[in-house]
């Protein structure tokens, strides 16, 4: 369904001339089509900002087409609201999730990217998260907050096979980590792997249900007693 939706959309956007989208795409999704769509000039995967998570996908369109706003929530720094309290009080709304784009949340200020059809209704229906209050603005897309549910870690493994790297993840033993692979709970690049000794590559990301998401960022070498050394980025 979701091949037809953007062959669809390609096909409107050459008998009108005018683009066309899909989405907001989340990461497995997006991925997807990148794979199964032929290579295509005027087809392009824009969230808002560079390096965004979550995209639309753009068939006739430029950046400036893509119909997508920052909004910018503010409130103050000590209340301490996450991605979670965001997605989760403008979804009670009847929001739906293929409307919002990714989440950048730091202390006090946050900024949302959402379709622009539903701008009017968040700037006039939404005055709390949770039970703070927050003021909604337009956001500059050039002046982003650092996320602060992004934390540096460095992991050493004795391989980089996928159970290996969930069991440092999660703070497992090999065995425990094994079954959570063989039970359907770790992704590696958006899609379910259940091999426990599926290789991991840099740049890999791997999602394990309950614990998070994890990108492996650089392999930075082996330790004195032979094992490996990686950087890892871990979103809490």
């Amino acid at each position: 369904m979701l091949l037809s939706r953007a062959y669809d959309a390609i096909e409107l956007s050459e008998r009108w001339s005018c683009p066309r989208f899909v989405g907001f795409l989340n990461e497995h999704e997006s991925l997807y089509l990148r794979e199964h769509l032929p290579k295509r000039a005027d087809v392009r995967f824009f969230g808002g900002y560079e390096g965004a998570v979550r995209v639309m996908l753009g068939a006739s369109a430029g950046e400036e087409d893509f119909p997508v706003v920052p909004l910018e929530f503010t409130y103050r720094a000590e209340d301490d609201l996450r991605h979670r309290d965001f997605l989760g009080s403008l979804m009670a709304l009847g929001i739906n999730r293929d409307t919002l784009g990714d989440i950048l949340t730091s202390p006090g200020r946050t900024v949302i990217f959402v379709r622009e059809d539903i701008v009017p209704f968040i700037l006039s229906q939404v005055t709390t998260i949770g039970r703070v209050g927050v003021r909604i603005g337009y956001a500059d897309p050039s002046d982003l907050p650092e996320p602060d549910d992004v934390e540096e870690r460095v992991f050493t493994l004795s391989s980089l096979r996928l159970d290996a790297f969930t069991a440092a993840a999660a703070n497992l033993s090999r065995d425990k980590a094994a079954r959570l692979i063989r039970s359907e709970m770790v992704m590696v690049n958006h899609v379910t792997e259940t091999a426990v000794a599926a290789p991991l590559k840099e740049g890999a990301t791997i999602t394990i249900r309950k614990y998070g998401k994890y990108v492996l960022s650089a392999i930075l070498g082996n330790s004195r007693k032979g094992k490996l050394r990686v950087s890892v980025k871990h979103f809490r």
